[in-house]
């Protein structure tokens, strides 16, 4: 076990992860897709699934290419000369590695939902109609730098390895693929504690109570903590509130900075422009200041 557990960190130190990535991916696609046969009313969308995919594919392909530098190689180079301390490898030190990890997720993920330039990057994974486990790696392709993920450059300053966050990174994103699915109802006391498919059903929802809710990726008791929580009572309407409706996975990849140019463009001053990159998505540049910081979120 310690040997495949070294082969584990070995892979994903060299950008090879998808050696056993891929497989795990594809078994849970499958046992979803199967299941969702066996037990679901609501017909499967194969054209969004597809373009899912094929956003999945685009996004290996520039981890190929970058994945040995980035986002790793800084992590790595941050532990080794900016580090405060070192949380060594203990259980202790593992646990506390992974609730800084899903601390600054949590903060991360919110910031990707109430800061503009963002919500443009962000826009790809929410932009779905559906809800299924390939909508888990709908994102933006261009984003293997974790450029929307500013806070996680700051765990190796406090004593995060970069053995803990590979090891976490890889574990996070199977739970993360596994939440993304409509056939697992409530889960009781889990989904008080965890980010549970039903809370996270929540968080890709558009209708107005869901907004902005549930960020969590593994425990959801940052939401509980942080006054953003809130509890799936009808299966939401899923996608952004601007829905798109297309199957083109480039049109799906420049939705959102579609949508943030128009708002540039709206903008009749540099203030208001500047001002565009930093308010949360539902803010609209006006004439009036004093109207300008109205925070309406049925314009994302």
């Amino acid at each position: 076990m310690d040997a495949f557990f070294q082969y584990m960190i070995a892979l994903i130190e060299t950008g090879e992860s998808y050696v056993f990535l891929i497989p795990i991916y594809v078994v849970l696609l499958v046992g979803e897709r199967i299941a969702h046969e066996v037990m679901e009313e609501v017909k499967w969308d194969h054209r969004d699934s597809a373009a899912n995919i094929a956003i999945t594919a685009a996004f290996l392909s520039v981890d190929l290419v970058v994945g040995k530098l980035l986002p790793l190689g800084l992590v790595a180079a941050i532990y080794e000369h900016a580090r405060l301390f070192e949380l060594g490898q203990s259980v202790t030190g593992w646990v506390a590695a992974f609730l800084l990890y899903d601390l600054a997720w949590y903060v991360d993920h919110r910031i990707s939902h109430r800061v503009g330039f963002f919500w443009a990057m962000h826009h790809v994974h929410h932009s779905s109609n559906q809800y299924n486990m390939t909508v888990a790696s709908r994102g933006f392709v261009v984003d293997k730098t974790l450029l929307s993920r500013p806070l996680f450059y700051l765990l190796p300053i406090l004593g995060v390895a970069p053995a803990h966050f590979i090891v976490i990174l890889i574990v996070t994103n199977v739970w993360g693929i596994a939440q993304h699915t409509r056939l697992i109802k409530r889960l009781g006391p889990l989904d008080w504690l965890l980010a549970t498919p039903s809370n996270h059903r929540v968080h890709h929802g558009a209708d107005d109570k869901y907004l902005d809710k549930n960020y969590g990726e593994v425990l959801i008791i940052w939401d509980r903590l942080f006054g953003t929580y809130q509890q799936e009572q009808e299966e939401p309407t899923y996608g952004v509130t601007e829905r798109i409706e297309t199957y083109n996975p480039l049109e799906i990849e420049v939705a959102g900075f579609k949508w943030f140019a128009r708002k540039l463009r709206r903008a009749t001053n540099w203030r208001d422009w500047w001002l565009c990159f930093v308010m949360p998505p539902g803010w609209e540049p006006a004439q009036n200041p004093r109207v300008a910081f109205v925070d309406n979120e049925s314009h994302r």
